[in-house]
């Protein structure tokens, strides 16, 4: 009720209060759309949401493709040496590249320049692992709970000069396009297209040229496709691998899969990835299993009375909705790493699961998600197998202050046999 059928009663989201914010950055991140409310987060998300259907997104599958294509090398050379992997630090790399080609227009390859200035920036900015202070805890606690002895203390969400650092190179790379009508299928002209859509009077998306600050639109939202699909995807990654050194199965069966949609071919397209659906359901068992998003947070906007009780949230209140307490009306083998749990003749509910979040406020990118996560696996295992290693530990303890689980995810490819290598 909370995240759907009453979903008007709750559609904020809490959020760090920069309002009257002087720092440019922080105007930036309060047009993200994870900051805004109500009317005006309805307005960006009506201008976004076309720029994240299927029919826009095949547009991107080359540019990640070739971005996938780079961890080939790296596992061809770790299956020769025996070098040991760990899952988050090796798939951030893509994720990063993933990101930079489809929401920036740049490509990068982090695996053979892993310290250029965009990759050490964008770390900055997630407060990765070795790139964050003990400090910034404390920062957000007082822009939590006190934002305008916050803004005295000249306080800003982001670390310093990375919004600004993103931010100019969108801007430089809306102006190239502009002026010679390059186009590449990505995020910026994709939300280009949109905002030329914008007229005096309401025009195809709705909307007119007051209801949106153009400009602080399209940085806004090319920089939370980043800060919001980084850090989340490498480690969903890194949970799919654990996955499948925990129970082998489960990754001959993917492999079974691909091998079955995808054959030969050579070029990976969108109706190839739209078909992997038990992979799909092995990403979204390994969001549940491991308990990565099993809390979903609102805010009350208005009163709302519980139905058939006396209870009544009150306007400001929050809400916590804990869907992994409803694992066991929701899925058929909830207390198992099971992928048939999301195997549409096994009647799971959707309200168990919010990996993605659920409702009107759910993630905007999970169809990218799903785009980038399936080709990072269908290269990872097409051509070889993960195994565990000495380094592997034998159960995943997640530690909320690294944001990633207790001595890592440590594995080892070797190489399938050549009949099993079905794909160049």
């Amino acid at each position: 009720m909370v995240l759907i059928k009453d979903a008007d009663h709750f559609i904020d989201r809490p959020i760090v209060n920069l309002d009257g914010s002087k720092i440019e950055s922080d105007k930036v991140v309060n047009y993200f759309l994870t900051q805004l409310k109500g009317e005006q987060w309805k307005k960006v998300r009506t201008l976004v949401s076309p720029v994240f259907t299927s029919g826009k997104l095949k547009m991107m599958v080359p540019h990640v493709q070739k971005c996938a294509e780079n961890l080939d090398d790296v596992f061809a050379s770790a299956a020769d040496s025996g070098e040991m992997l760990e899952a988050k630090a090796v798939f951030g790399k893509y994720t990063i590249d993933a990101i930079a080609t489809s929401g920036f227009g740049i490509e990068l390859n982090s695996f053979k320049d892993p310290d250029s200035l965009f990759r050490q920036t964008a770390l900055r900015m997630a407060r990765a692992e070795g790139y964050s202070s003990k400090l910034d805890i404390v920062k957000f606690f007082i822009m939590i709970v006190a934002p305008k002895l916050s803004r005295l203390l000249g306080f800003s969400f982001m670390p310093a000069g990375t919004i600004e650092f993103f931010a100019k190179i969108i801007r430089q790379t809306v102006e190239q396009r502009r002026v010679t009508g390059i186009r590449r299928n990505d995020i910026i002209d994709l939300l280009l297209d949109e905002i030329n859509k914008i007229g005096e009077d309401k025009t195809a998306n709705g909307l007119k040229k007051e209801d949106i600050d153009v400009e602080l639109a399209v940085i806004s939202n090319a920089i939370i496709f980043f800060f919001a699909g980084f850090d989340t995807s490498s480690l969903t990654l890194a949970t799919v691998i654990f996955s499948f050194l925990d129970k082998p199965v489960i990754q001959d069966r993917a492999r079974q899969e691909i091998e079955e949609v995808v054959g030969d071919s050579k070029v990976i397209t969108s109706d190839h990835l739209r078909d992997l659906k038990y992979l799909e359901n092995v990403i979204n068992e390994a969001l549940r299993f491991y308990g990565i998003t099993s809390n979903t947070m609102r805010l009350c906007t208005k009163d709302y009375r519980v139905p058939d009780t006396d209870f009544t949230i009150r306007k400001g209140m929050q809400v916590n909705v804990l869907t992994g307490c409803f694992a066991e009306e929701c899925f058929f083998n909830p207390a198992e790493l099971d992928p048939d749990n999301f195997d549409i003749k096994n009647n799971p509910n959707k309200f168990g699961f919010s990996g993605f979040g659920i409702g009107p406020r759910n993630c905007i990118g999970m169809r990218y998600a799903y785009i980038a996560l399936k080709l990072a696996l269908v290269k990872t295992i097409t051509k070889y197998k993960v195994v565990k290693c000495e380094k592997t530990v034998d159960k995943l303890k997640f530690d909320i202050g690294k944001n990633y689980f207790n001595g890592g995810i440590w594995f080892k490819v070797e190489r399938l046999e050549k009949e099993n290598n079905f794909i160049i």
